[in-house]
Order: C-alpha cells, then structure tokens, then sequence
C-alpha cells in the first residue's frame, strides 16, 4: 500500500517523520510555490529511517518517469548500513555463545555464512543480539501477542530473522518470507532400537507363524510314513503289529528330522525307502539348511527390536509402551500438532499426559533421546540428522520423511528490500551454493563425533533421494555396519535348549523308572494274592463243610429227644 499525504505549508513535522516505518510506503506532496509540486518519499535512500527524500516534482509535468524510484534500485547497496539481528543457538544453522551480559558470539553456522555473503553483495553490516524469548515463535495466540523472534519482527522491533525458520500459514499472517533457503522435511528422532535377547536367538529365524507348522509337519511324517507301510497289511488283512509300527515310524522321521543316524528302518520297502528318502531330503535341505543359515546370519548381526519409523507405529509406541513426544517450544512443529487432525491430533492429545511436553532447542530434545531410551522429538529432519551425528548416529533412529517444510528468511510485512534478498537467495539455491554451504557443516564436525555407522532410517529409499538429501551426502542404510564376531555369549539359547533337553529326558527316565518299579511290584504281588485268595477259598469250603455236619448231628439229636419225650 503506498500512503499520500499533502503537506501544504513549511517543512514537514518532526512528529510525523517518528512515525513513519521503513516497511510502509509513504509520500508527502508539498506546493512550496504556486504551480510547483515536490515529490518526498520514504524508501528513496537504503541506510536512512524516518527521513522523507526529494524523489520527483512536477511544474506542468513530471521531472522523470516513474514517480517514484523502484526498490530493486534502491536497495541494491545499503552503503554500509548497519543490522541488528536476534540469533537462537541452532546447530548447524548458528552456533552461539551466552553470556553472563546477555551478549552473545556466533562462532559459525550454515546462516551465518548466508548471512555474511549477503551482507559483503548489498554492502551492509549486521551485529548479533540476544532476543528476550530464545525461541522462534508459531503463531498469534488468542490475545493477540505473538511470542518469539518472529513476534520482534511482527511488531517491527527486529528487521528480519535468519535461521531455521519453517514457513506456515500462520507465521505468514504475523511476517512475510523470502524465497526459500531450505526445501527440508518433517521427521521424528527416536533412541536406536536395543538388540534383542541373545537366548532366544536360536528359535528367532523362524517367525511364530512358521513354527507350529514345522511342529505339524513333525507330528504327520510319522503317521504318513506307517500308513505307507501299514496299508498293504490292512487291506490284505494280515496281522501285524501296528501300535509298534506306529512307535517306530515315529521315532524313525524324529531321527530324521534331527540328522541322527538310524539303522532302525520300520520297512525294507521301496515305497517305505522312497519316503523316508523324500523326508530325509526335506528336512535336511529345505527346513534345517535355512533354520541353520538363519540362524548363522543372525548370530553374525544381532536382531535388533523393531525400529519406530511411522506416526502410527510412534502413536502405538505412546500409547502402549510409556513412549513421550516433546516439541521444540513456539515451533512449526508445535503448531502441527496444536493444529492437525487425524494422527496429528491423536499424538497432541497423547502428549498431554507427559510432564515435559516441550524443549527450549532441538538440541535439548536430541540430549534427552539420548539420555531416555523412551522419548522421541519431533522436528526438522536436517537438524535432526545433524545433532545425530554430533553425539553419535548409532545411538539414534530417524524416521521417514513425515511433510515437507521450506525454511526461508523472515521479514516484515512490507519490507522494502525483500525482492532484493529474494534475487540473491534464489540465485545461491539454484546454484547449489545453500546445498554446498550445509554439506560443509557435516565435515566440519570434529572427528570423535563423526560415526561409521550412519543414521538408520526406515526407508532408504527416501534417504538416497539425491534432491530431498541436500547434499549431506550420507547413505542411510545398514549395509556399513560390520558383523560382530561369534562368542559364547551368542550361543546362550543353543546352551538352554541343550538344558531344557536334559532336563525332559532325566524326566522322562525318572517316568520310566518309576513305572518299571510299579509293573515289577504288581507282578510280584500277584502270586501271593492268588494264593491267599486260594487258601480264604479252602477255609471257606472246610467251614461250609463243618458246618453242615453240626447241623446233621444236631437235628438227629433233637429228632431223638423229642420222641422220647411225646413218650
């Protein structure tokens, strides 16, 4: 918008030109004769604030076309004007020193290096300051205040703010930004995934879908192989022994499936040998070669547990396993969560639960994923990838590429050299300057940080993406890390089965033991039952015998006294 006053009489009011701000576009006509007209305006001189200078004037016509002078003119050299510019601790964008003083010294950086290139082409100076609230600030809230560096720059305190800075709907309602600086993209960090048990490493190369049938299959060849055999018999209804055939058809494929030599055939059939042979041949070749180059593949590179690489799988990891999600504080990424829907709104709702719920930098939240094997931060996925390999990429998980997010420059609303900064920015983008200058910072990492072991992400697809990487250079895959040597330490389940069989096998001979000594007493026991039933038999009949003579004698007796007696 471009105001005009008309200031007919004396010079213009000192009150008026305090009021003037170099973002708005104000020009004052005066009439300091009678058919003359002068021209003053307030963005004709690129290093002056609150002054009004002579650009045109009119005496029947214009002095010169256009009326007023083009900012791209204007502001091509700022003749050694000078900037205060608020500066967060941000690696690898700025690196910064606080004082005690509240004084600050930018010890490098990606914009820094930006800004001191655009500094030395528009011939301007700048000097850093500690702003109030070390942070960047997400939006204007509710009553009307807007925190942060972009609140300063909002409110006109500050000229623009460099830095990684995400361009949002509602940063833009507040401040207006330059062409981008950085095409980036969202992602969470996350501890790296802990290795899994070494004792169950010996039932790992198969999932448990594939177990119970490896069990089945076990638990059929026998039967199969005794109907095999057992058929012809059946139906030509021979005796035979089945029961025992089924025992040794049993034990015959168990031998089998466990590579132990057997003479023991149940049938010297070629049909019998034909599957035994095809039993052999599976089990050796299919089941127990893959279960053994598994097995060797994994005690060469321990499993590990499975990584969080989604929003969903992070949202589970929440909500089921105690996971927290901290933010950095007035960032983009706040704002994604305050304001998304779906899984956003889920893991904003999930986040309410936590005591910490947001850092004061990136570089605070990457500590505490280190520290807490149980946190995960949310941010820009080239801050993320840089402090990871400052405190040692193999401690830490970064995510799939979430949304993507361009960091620009952030000026006021109306700022008057913006389409300056835009030529010389767009012009370094297209070059690979900006790409070139934060692959620099990577190796300028001192040597104790830089890891072999890169970054695991979970697709690397995504990471060899030769645009979306910026030039870090870094392939994301696993294929750098070296195999571990074998130890015993890795054979701890191959020792607990060897126990556990131990232990079912003297079980089961404490079974039989048992059950020899019972079969051995029943037979025993059992002559000298027979015989005492057989003598409890002879009482028996010699009672009933005696018995029946004292009845005989005693109703011949009473037979005789009684007729004596009726005498």
């Amino acid at each position: 918008m471009l105001y005009i006053f008309y200031w007919p009489h004396g010079e213009v009011s000192k009150f008026f030109l305090a009021g003037i701000k170099e973002a708005i576009r104000v020009v004052v006509l005066t009439n300091p004769r009678e058919g003359v007209f002068r021209l003053y305006y307030n963005q004709a001189t690129p290093n002056k604030l609150n002054h009004l200078t002579l650009v045109n004037w009119w005496s029947g016509r214009l002095y010169k076309s256009p009326s007023l002078p083009p900012a791209d003119k204007v502001y091509h050299d700022f003749q050694g004007r000078v900037f205060n510019v608020p500066v967060l601790h941000a690696p690898p964008w700025h690196f910064v020193r606080y004082y005690n003083d509240s004084t600050v010294n930018v010890t490098g950086g990606r914009d820094d290096k930006l800004l001191a290139l655009l500094a030395k082409k528009l011939n301007f100076k700048y000097k850093y300051y500690d702003p109030p609230e070390r942070s960047q600030g997400s939006r204007i809230s509710g009553n009307g205040t807007f925190k942060g560096t972009l609140g300063l720059i909002w409110k006109r305190k500050a000229d623009f703010f460099l830095g990684d800075v995400t361009m949002t709907w509602e940063r833009l309602q507040a401040v207006e930004f330059s062409f981008l600086t950085l095409a980036d993209s969202g992602a969470f960090l996350t501890h790296a995934p802990d290795k899994l048990s070494e004792t169950l490493a010996i039932i790992r190369p198969f999932q448990w879908e594939v177990w119970p049938l490896v069990g089945a299959t076990l638990l059929i060849t026998g039967p199969a192989l005794w109907i095999v055999i057992a058929a012809p018999s059946l139906w030509q209804r021979r005796k035979r022994d089945h029961l025992q055939l089924l025992n040794d058809c049993c034990w015959f494929t168990t031998t089998l499936f466990l590579r132990q030599t057997t003479t023991n055939e149940p049938s010297k059939t070629h049909k019998a040998r034909l599957v035994s042979i095809l039993i052999s041949l599976g089990a050796t070749y299919v089941i127990g070669d893959m279960y053994s180059a598994n097995l060797t593949s994994l005690l060469a590179r321990p499993a590990k547990e499975q990584p969080i690489g989604t929003l969903q799988a992070l949202e589970v990891a929440m909500r089921d396993k105690g996971y927290e999600l901290v933010v950095e504080r007035h960032s983009s990424s706040l704002a994604i969560l305050q304001n998304g829907t779906g899984v956003y709104g889920r893991l904003a709702r999930l986040m309410r639960r936590q005591r910490v719920q947001r850092v004061r930098s990136v570089e605070v939240g990457v500590r505490m994923v280190l520290s807490k094997r149980r946190v995960a931060i949310l941010g820009g996925r080239e801050t993320l990838y840089y402090d990871t390999e400052r405190f040692g990429s193999h401690n830490f998980h970064l995510s799939e590429k979430l949304y993507t997010r361009y960091s620009s420059i952030a000026l006021q609303i109306g700022c008057p050299y913006l389409e300056t900064f835009n030529n010389i920015v767009m012009t370094l983008f297209e070059a690979g300057i900006l790409a070139k200058m934060t692959t620099d910072e990577y190796k300028n990492l001192p040597e104790h940080s830089r890891r072999s072991e890169p970054v695991t992400e979970s697709e690397s697809k995504e990471s060899n993406d030769p645009v979306e990487n910026t030039g870090t250079g870094q392939t994301q895959s696993d294929s750098t890390i070296g195999l571990e040597p074998l130890s015993l330490a890795m054979f701890q389940g191959a020792f607990c089965l060897l126990s556990m069989g131990y232990l079912l096998a003297a079980i089961a001979l404490t079974v039989e033991i048992q059950l020899h000594r019972r079969r051995m007493n029943r037979k025993t026991i059992h002559p000298v039952e027979k015989s005492t039933a057989r003598r409890s038999a002879r009482m028996f009949y010699l009672k009933q015998h005696f018995d029946r003579m004292f009845r005989i004698i005693y109703v011949f007796i009473d037979r005789a006294l009684g007729h004596d007696a009726r005498e």
